[in-house]
């Protein structure tokens, strides 16, 4: 492994802000560092051995190899237990999440298509350096100025250790987590209730099936299930039914994309080099098409319903 210490920030000499969200992993703050910054502070509850900061360390070496301008920057870590950190350029816009679901924007469909090209470009990148994401979301993807930002890619390994909340031995279900998962995914939790995160067989086809929901939720504003218990859902997707797109005002190549990304077998998924050839390709003409045009259920989707 090449030398970490350039990358290793002293915690003292961060300056902490507020915090601005807490998920599976920790906590984030605002925070400085020659400037602004958002500091990622694991939740290490009980948990400070040798083989987290392993883990923690492998994954500082796939964050330093990352760099592209739909990627969060990465700048550095602290690396000496207890308090492992991750500091990274501080997001400036809101989450898609927020978007979609809080604020109820509407993108008109040239926007939506162009926000996806950018996801289908950070994510083709990581891909190409190795990197699987294993928690795109729409909570995961900023916008600023028109511009995404992908944040949060690579840490599944980390959080598996770093999993000290959990209550007994039932699955917990972060809301909203389900839908962003693939069938095989989705078996693999069913299988083994009592299962380690290193278990779950995340691959960039499982990735890719995490972009379709994100691009179902630009089409439609919403998640795919909606309002369904975490049961039904499991074996929904697991049984390889996916969420019908009778009320999705949207062309036939539209819904391809979403179907293709969704299919049951991960090898049948396109990678993320086609699916942007495939938004890319979208006619221009027909994004902006008025109300009154007849929509048209695309066949490939009426034939999983």
């Amino acid at each position: 492994m090449l030398s970490l210490r350039e990358w290793d920030i002293p915690f003292d000499e961060l300056k902490m802000g507020e915090p601005i969200g807490t998920g599976r992993f920790g906590t984030v703050y605002r925070g400085n560092w020659h400037g602004d910054v958002a500091i990622k502070v694991l939740n290490m509850d009980h948990l400070d051995d040798e083989k987290t900061l392993e883990a923690f360390k492998i994954e500082v070496t796939t964050f330093r190899k990352t760099r592209h301008e739909n990627l969060v920057l990465f700048m550095g870590a602290c690396m000496k237990l207890p308090r492992l950190a991750i500091v990274t350029s501080m997001c400036k816009g809101m989450t898609l999440y927020t978007h979609i679901h809080l604020r109820k924007d509407k993108f008109s469909m040239h926007k939506t298509t162009n926000v996806a090209q950018q996801i289908s470009q950070g994510m083709g990148y990581l891909h190409a350096r190795g990197i699987v994401h294993k928690d795109l979301k729409s909570k995961n993807i900023f916008l600023e100025n028109g511009k995404v930002v992908i944040t949060d890619f690579g840490l599944f390994s980390v959080t598996k250790l770093c999993y000290g909340n959990r209550k007994g031995d039932g699955l917990s279900i972060p809301p909203g987590w389900l839908c962003y998962l693939s069938p095989e995914i989705i078996c693999s939790l069913t299988a083994n209730q009592k299962y380690q995160e290193e278990e779950l067989p995340f691959t960039q086809s499982s990735d890719v099936y995490a972009f379709g929901t994100v691009w179902y939720e630009l089409l439609c504003g919403d998640w795919p299930f909606k309002g369904q218990p975490p049961e039904a859902i499991i074996w929904q997707v697991g049984k390889g039914m996916k969420q019908s797109l009778a009320n999705l005002q949207a062309s036939r190549d539209v819904k391809d994309i979403l179907m293709l990304c969704w299919t049951f077998k991960p090898s049948d998924r396109p990678d993320f080099a086609t699916v942007l050839k495939s938004l890319e390709r979208l006619p221009k003409k027909r994004l902006a098409r008025s109300p009154s045009h007849p929509i048209h259920l695309s066949r490939s989707a009426e034939s999983v319903f």
